[in-house]
């Protein structure tokens, strides 16, 4: 028998193995666990140890068994739920013992000296960062899909909604060691603002569900509730549940909702050191060509351009700013890493350190300066077209010689059905805002004539009907918020004194429409409809109630309007929603309308329409009247509004459209030629975003187009579109399988001369898009605009105050609905209590404030001559280098022809109050009481 070498057994502490590992993730969760797992191998070769492991919970919620492992691998897991916990290992020793046969062979072990007893071991903190979570609602599936609770929960109408984090990423502590690989770092690029809006609907068998998702990047605590409704037992709605994503190692960026080009911007990048110990830690900006960075001439060490080292304590935080100028427009990515520097040339915490990283990319937009402009030139083409009738057009897209330079670009698109540049952007058909509650509708109500369209012409796939379905449900959602308790709706919802007839028309025929797609509640419509039909005066025609805030929905210039108009909207609205023709209201308001002679032509549109909806006799003479009064060009055909009515293009859509929709209902056969050069001139008004002039007008004109499509019926497509501009030649293939596919070219240079013709069979929809941007825009007489800047008094001399002030000038006296838009001057952002107290201001005519990125926008109810002024103060949140100043845009809603604009630029930071400078400033503006006289 062969001795072994011994080893020498020199280590015995009392315990061994005690690790705390802390779980935020999911703290403040009711119902929350975290589960992990220890591994531990044992070496070969080596003696065997029977190791006991107990896990605790401090919060109590759990006690694991003692697990042991041998000579093998075994594991331990247990579980806590936001709370320290820790593992606890003992050790005994005994002898391998082998045999075979009942015999045993005794081998000698060699020995190890031991030599090394401390008296505690193994103190190391490990994070469990979550990666998903899931969301628990208790509730069940109704009829018509509204949500419920299960049979378990009738007795009690709670909701319970819980978060629970999954999955570890550990914290490892290494030496340093200048040869090793750095630990890899994932890269965090996914920081929205909003998180886990879903609607789940549970087989009453279940009663609950489970959802798993990727939490966002964001260094943040994420707060949710879930609510439940049941039809007896009422609604439920749950405590808030919680949940913390979090490192204790990370970076951040401080940057601007946007910037400028030519601007320089500072980066400010902070690194976080939440670990045990002070870190050495690089911070990298990553070389791109998108932008270039600026070398730092106050920098005293010899690091690459972008990069900056430091030593951060431990619970304690380094910001570095690196300069760049952006390159390019739109959104430029800023990808930013942190590391442990094992470079760092001074000491800096232990000697043993965490290899740590965090790797973060944000986009910063990059915007043109000046003010945007767009020209669009759009046509119908149809290889069919009669034999007098050109198919091919010549564009010029050329534009001002004083533009912003390099602003200029521009395309081509082409496709094969008349509502394709709509599906390509349901959610932003105009450059407008969306804050009341007719503005919404626009992203609303244009996705019930797409999915109408669709499955009749049998269109529809999954991609576009889900795009239009959820616009549905979120903008349903939305107009909610504008509903007053009977039933009616107004611009700005409860805030105002009464419903308004004309929005309430137009949301109800919207929702009655949308039920064939969306759970809507039926109770809510109908309660609309009696509304409306208590609006009804004895004449038949529809008292307007509220504000009316489209001037050409009141028939005439104030002081001399018409109910006619109203009560055609409404009629029309009534049986879009399914009431019968034969009913009284709509029999007394179709009275009301025959009774009218009013001849201007979009009165007179919106009256056959409605008329015609309601199968009355006078529908056709008064279709004839209105034909008689269009005009007719190579363009199409389209009706003249009489300007002194404050008509616009936008108003002149809106009527082409109608008469489009009259023609339709009343026999599409008869007027089908006519029909087809109303919807060549109506195709000509579009934007480059698939919408026209303003929000109605959008609506009317798809709803038109799309029952044009409808009564054309399975037409084939199969053609060509041949196009042209200097330098460049295109051929789009146009087919029944690409037909809803919008297709689309740059253009390389401006100015430029565009060609388009078709060859085939079929018809397509052409459109040549330029935009670019001027420093200034020759303003339109209709309003007056005077912007004023100063400087606020502060210790930072970081805040300056707006001052924007303007008022209506045309001789109709007052404006539609206007907007104030003020874009700020990069780098500075609102004080929000400032723009709450603007709202409410005067007679209360500021109803309504938003901030997007760096505009502010303000909904004013209508201009006077009156002067109306915004004032609020700005603070200075990043430093921008070599700003360009920013713009104040004041315009008609629907008349956005109707306009004026200027710049302004803020004083310079050395003309600033700050210090004890601001309590002079105060107390010269206090006056004595005996100077203020006798207060009674």
């Amino acid at each position: 028998m062969k001795e072994q070498s011994s080893t020498t057994r020199s280590y015995f502490p009392e315990t061994w193995l005690w690790e705390l590992s802390f779980l935020p993730s999911v703290s403040g969760s009711r119902h929350a666990f975290a589960c992990w797992s220890l591994r531990v191998t044992a070496a070969q070769g080596h003696e065997r140890r029977l190791i006991p492991i107990r896990f605790a919970s401090f919060g109590g919620i759990q006690q694991s068994q003692h697990t042991s492992f041998g000579g093998g691998v075994s594991s331990a897991s247990g579980f806590g739920a936001g709370m320290d916990f820790g593992i606890a290992l003992r050790t005994s020793s005994f002898n391998t013992v082998e045999g075979q046969q009942g015999e045993r062979k005794k081998k000698s072990k060699s020995s190890t000296t031991r030599s090394y007893f401390p008296e505690t071991w193994l103190w190391e903190l490990s994070f469990l960062p979550s990666v998903y979570s899931s969301q628990h609602y208790v509730y069940d599936y109704m009829e018509y899909g509204a949500p419920m609770m299960a049979n378990a929960y009738y007795d009690d109408p709670g909701v319970e909604m819980t978060y629970t984090a999954a999955s570890n990423n550990h914290v490892v502590e290494v030496p340093v060691d200048h040869s090793s690989t750095s630990t890899p770092s994932t890269t965090r690029t996914y920081f929205p603002d909003t998180w886990l809006w879903l609607i789940h609907h549970i087989d009453s068998t279940a009663g609950n569900t489970s959802t798993t998702l990727s939490l966002p990047h964001t260094i943040t605590e994420w707060v949710g509730k879930a609510v439940c409704v049941h039809p007896q037992q009422g609604v439920g709605l749950s405590s808030t549940a919680s949940i913390v994503t979090f490192t204790p190692f990370f970076i951040d960026l401080t940057l601007p909702p946007s910037i400028q080009r030519g601007e320089i911007l500072p980066v400010k990048i902070s690194v976080f050191n939440y670990l045990e110990g002070s870190l050495p830690v690089r911070v990298v900006l990553a070389p791109s060509d998108e932008y270039d960075i600026l070398d730092d001439p106050l920098a005293t060490t010899a690091l690459p351009t972008g990069s900056k080292s430091s030593c951060i304590p431990s619970q304690d935080k380094a910001v570095h700013t690196v300069k760049i100028r952006p390159k390019v427009l739109g959104d430029v990515n800023l990808t930013v890493e942190a590391y442990v520097d094992e470079l760092f040339p001074e000491v800096c915490g232990s000697e043993y350190v965490i290899s740590k990283r965090d790797r973060i990319i944000k986009a910063i937009p990059v915007e043109l300066e000046g003010f945007p402009q767009e020209k669009t030139f759009t046509k119908y083409m149809c290889t069919d077209a009669a034999a007098n009738e050109e198919t091919g057009v010549v564009w010029t897209l050329e534009a001002p010689a004083d533009i912003v330079p390099d602003s200029a670009r521009g395309w081509i698109t082409a496709v094969g059905d008349l509502l394709g540049p709509s599906l390509d952007n349901l959610g932003a058909l105009v450059k407008m805002p969306y804050g009341c509650g007719e503005q919404n509708m626009i992203n609303f109500a244009p996705n019930i004539f797409v999915m109408q369209y669709l499955e009749a012409a049998d269109r529809t796939t999954p991609e576009i009907a889900d795009k239009a379905i959820s616009f549905m449900k979120s903008g349903y959602q939305r107009e909610l918020r504008y509903q007053h308790r009977d039933g009616s709706f107004s611009a700005f919802g409860p805030s105002d004194e009464s419903g308004s007839t004309w929005l309430t028309a137009f949301v109800l025929k919207s929702f009655a429409q949308a039920q064939q797609f969306i759970p809507i509640d039926t109770a809510d419509i109908d309660m609309s409809r009696d509304w409306l039909k208590n609006s009804q005066m004895e004449n038949g025609c529809f008292l307007s109630k509220g504000k009316v805030f489209h001037k050409a929905m009141k028939g005439g210039i104030a002081g001399n309007e018409s109910p006619v108009p109203l009560t055609a909207y409404v009629l029309s609205a009534l049986l879009e929603a399914g009431e019968l023709s034969t009913n009284k209201a709509v029999s007394e308001a179709a009275y009301c309308l025959t009774q009218d002679t009013n001849a201007d032509p979009y009165t007179l549109a919106l009256k056959t329409y409605a008329l015609a909806l309601a199968d009355a006799p006078e529908a056709v003479t008064l279709l004839t009247q209105l034909l008689a009064k269009a005009q007719v060009t190579k363009d199409g055909m389209y009706w003249q509004l009489p300007s002194k009515d404050g008509k616009s293009a936008a108003a002149g859509v809106e009527a082409a459209s109608y008469a489009l929709l009259a023609m339709a209902t009343l026999n599409p056969g008869n007027y089908l030629e006519h029909m087809q050069k109303v919807v060549k001139w109506v195709s000509s008004k579009r934007n480059g975003q698939g919408g026209f002039v303003s929000t109605q007008d959008t609506v009317v004109a798809l709803q038109a187009l799309a029952r044009f499509e409808m009564a054309l019926g399975q037409t084939p497509v199969d053609l060509a579109v041949l196009t042209s501009s200097t330098g460049l030649e295109h051929t789009f293939r146009v087919t029944d399988t690409n037909r809803l596919l919008l297709q689309r070219m740059d253009l390389p240079s401006f100015p430029s001369t565009v060609t388009a013709d078709v060859a085939g069979e079929g018809c397509a929809l052409v459109q040549a898009v330029l935009r670019y941007n001027i420093p200034a825009e020759e303003p339109s007489t209709a309003f007056t605009l005077k912007t004023t800047t100063e400087t606020a008094p502060d210790d930072g001399c970081v805040t300056k105050r707006i001052k924007a002030c303007a008022s209506y000038t045309l001789p109709d006296l007052k404006s539609n609905m206007a907007v104030i838009e003020i874009n700020l001057v990069s780098g500075y952002i609102p004080e929000k209590s400032d723009l709450k107290q603007v709202v409410g201001y005067g007679t209360g005519l500021i109803k309504r404030y938003e901030v997007d990125g760096r505009k502010v926008t303000f909904y004013i109810d209508e201009f006077s001559a009156e002067e109306i002024c915004v004032v609020f103060k700005v603070k200075r949140e990043v430093d921008i280098e070599n700003p360009k100043p920013g713009t104040v845009r004041v315009y008609d809603y629907y008349d956005p022809e109707q306009f004026v604009s200027e710049s302004y630029t803020f004083p310079p930071v050395d003309e600033c109050v700050s210090g004890s400078e601001i309590a002079a400033e105060i107390e010269g503006l206090i006056v004595a009481p005996e100077e203020v006289g006798p207060l009674f």
